[in-house]
């Protein structure tokens, strides 16, 4: 009997020993991991949540990123290079709260695995110089990408297709690794940093733009210029055509341009002609006052209300000045006047039909040469101006045809005694052409405003 009360009394002991010392384990690991606790493959068993996060942040320091592209390792960084800094203590918080501590006994035979949620910090200052880095040192050899884009092709706008290109954004990359880190990968595609073309060649807008460009660029113009039928070129008219912003306009400024070439080309005024002339040939006389040009401002205004509403044009360019409808510049009918011979020629529809010997300006005083015209005749006309010692003169006239704007014109000079020859070297005038009071009188009355007066 006393061998089985010891007994008992020892096996007793025992269970209260054991019983107390499974309460003590249990109590320790209400702060403690349970035995043989792993955590993303790091064993953390009877540490506390500060222990584990220290051994977990220790062990992911040391984490390497891999970036790839199109299945190509680029490089290899630690999480500190990305501004990349983890911390565990949510998530070991979590667990640590999830487990039961009464069954250590268990866990110590079984064991647990188990993922904490990570809580990543990143500094968007460190990765963002890291992306620029990055970016700026793989960009050096890579295409940009080009954007799709109207270009001429014959006689009409074409979409150019985009390029896509390999170089890398930037801020793109930056967002690609934050998406990577918050998703807790280690691979990060750099093809998914790639910049992209901001304007694609299915764009609608971009469609529209190519419709509306040709619309206009395949509107018809044809000037008039006199007897002339000018056909603007397709290819030109194209090229007036812009695209601005997306919206299809007409450039002004190329209207202009072409219009002031033509103006050059076609216009009378301001050109020196070759003359053929009654006693001396062929001469060459400088411009005057009579001749026309293309009104440029009003002409190109025509055309580009015309281009811009896609409706074809055909009309006559707006003009100014003398002679426009003349056929052949100074036609067959003007008046012709020969400083050298001191004579004057009144020739209608290729004919002389008068003549006379005159008296031109005094050396010093010279008529001025050029292609003039008749722009006003006035009846009893007083002439005033200054003679060489500075005094003023008024010399009335009974016919005066002015035939530029400087006070030089035709009339006649009673006061002349004589005319022709070497007379005008010292009795010249003061650069008017003086005609004989009867030859002035018919003149007058057969030569009709706007009639061309060739000086020479």
């Amino acid at each position: 009997m006393k061998k089985n009360k010891r007994w008992l009394l020892v096996v007793g002991v025992l269970v209260v020993l054991m019983g107390g010392f499974y309460i003590i384990q249990s109590m320790h690991y209400r702060d403690h991991f349970l035995p043989n606790t792993e955590i993303l493959g790091v064993d953390v068993s009877g540490q506390t949540v500060n222990a584990a996060n220290k051994k977990l942040t220790d062990q992911f320091d040391q984490r390497q990123y891999t970036f790839v592209e199109k299945n190509k390792k680029i490089l290899k960084v630690k999480g500190d290079a990305l501004g990349l800094s983890q911390d565990f203590k949510k998530g070991l918080t979590q667990i640590l709260n999830k487990q039961n501590p009464w069954q250590w006994t268990t866990s110590v035979f079984a064991g647990q695995k188990t993922n904490a949620q990570e809580d990543p910090t990143i500094n968007t200052a460190a990765l963002k110089q890291f992306a620029t880095s990055t970016a700026d040192k793989l960009n050096q050899n890579r295409q940009e990408p080009v954007n799709a884009k109207l270009v001429t092709s014959g006689d009409q706008f074409k979409i150019q297709k985009e390029v896509n290109g390999d170089q890398i954004d930037a801020d793109k990359l930056a967002t690609t690794v934050t998406s990577a880190l918050d998703n807790h990968r280690q691979v990060i595609e750099l093809t998914d940093a790639y910049k992209k073309p901001t304007v694609k060649a299915s764009d609608r807008d971009l469609q529209t733009t190519e419709r509306d460009m040709n619309k206009l660029a395949s509107t018809k113009v044809s000037l008039q210029i006199q007897s002339t039928t000018v056909t603007v070129p397709q290819a030109t008219v194209l090229s007036w055509v812009t695209n601005d912003n997306g919206k299809a306009t007409v450039s002004s400024q190329a209207i202009t341009n072409y219009v002031t070439a033509l103006s050059q080309q076609y216009s009378t005024i301001h050109k020196t002609r070759q003359f053929n002339s009654q006693q001396q040939g062929t001469v060459s006389v400088p411009a005057g006052t009579y001749g026309w040009s293309i009104n440029i401002s009003a002409t190109s205004a025509m055309i580009l209300a015309s281009v811009k509403a896609g409706q074809d044009l055909n009309k006559e360019v707006s003009h100014s000045g003398s002679g426009y409808t003349t056929t052949g510049d100074i036609g067959n009918t003007y008046v012709e006047v020969s400083k050298e011979k001191q004579h004057e020629w009144y020739i209608k529809d290729g004919k002389v039909v008068m003549d006379s010997d005159i008296v031109t300006g005094k050396p010093g005083q010279d008529t001025p040469s050029g292609v003039f015209y008749v722009w006003s005749k006035q009846r009893n006309a007083t002439l005033r101006g200054k003679n060489d010692d500075g005094s003023s003169y008024a010399s009335p006239v009974s016919y005066w045809m002015p035939i530029d704007y400087t006070g030089v014109g035709l009339h006649d000079s009673p006061w002349q005694p004589k005319y022709g020859g070497d007379w005008y070297k010292e009795h010249g005038s003061h650069g008017c052409v003086n005609n004989p009071p009867d030859f002035m009188a018919k003149l007058y009355a057969a030569v009709d405003e706007g009639t061309p007066v060739i000086v020479y």
